[in-house]
C-alpha cells in the first residue's frame, strides 16, 4: 500500500506521514537518471476549500547528504477535491516524464512533457506549515 506524504502517518501518532515516519521510508523520491544532485518528490499544491492541484518538489543537493527545496511545479489546469488525488495524478506525470528521458529522451524532452501537462513554476513557494 502507498502511503501519501500529506496522509496521516499511519503509527497513529496524529501528524502528516512527511513530517512523522517518511523520513524511514525505504522507497527514494523520483530521481533523474543523470544526475543525483536533483530529485523530484511528488505532493499537491493548494488547500481545503481552495482544491489542490498535482505538484512536484524539486530539491537540490547542497552539501554531502543535505537537499534544500529549488523549485516546485504546479499543474494549475487540473484541481481536485481531494489531496491524496492531486498527489497520485502528479506521481503518474513525473514517472511519465522521467520514463520518457529513461528512454532516450533528453532533459527538454522531460521538461516538455510536464509543460504541455500544465506544469509551471510557482515563485515564492512556501511550505505550508503542519
Amino acid at each position: 500500500m502507498k502511503i501519501y506524504r500529506n496522509a496521516p502517518c499511519p503509527c497513529g501518532s496524529g501528524r502528516k506521514y512527511k513530517r512523522c515516519c517518511a523520513a524511514e521510508a525505504v522507497s527514494p523520491p523520483i530521481q533523474t537518471p543523470s544526475s543525483s544532485r536533483y530529485r523530484f518528490e511528488a505532493g499537491s499544491y493548494g488547500g481545503a476549500g481552495r482544491g489542490y492541484m498535482p505538484s512536484a518538489l524539486c530539491y537540490k543537493q547542497t552539501t554531502g547528504d543535505q537537499c534544500h527545496e529549488y523549485f516546485c511545479l504546479a499543474n494549475t489546469t487540473l484541481c481536485y477535491d481531494d489531496e491524496i488525488e492531486a498527489t497520485s495524478k502528479a506521481e503518474s506525470d513525473l514517472n511519465e516524464a522521467f520514463g520518457i528521458k529513461a528512454s532516450g529522451g533528453s532533459e527538454i524532452d522531460l521538461a516538455m512533457t510536464l509543460k504541455d501537462k500544465g506544469y509551471i513554476k510557482i515563485d515564492g513557494f512556501q511550505r505550508a506549515i503542519d
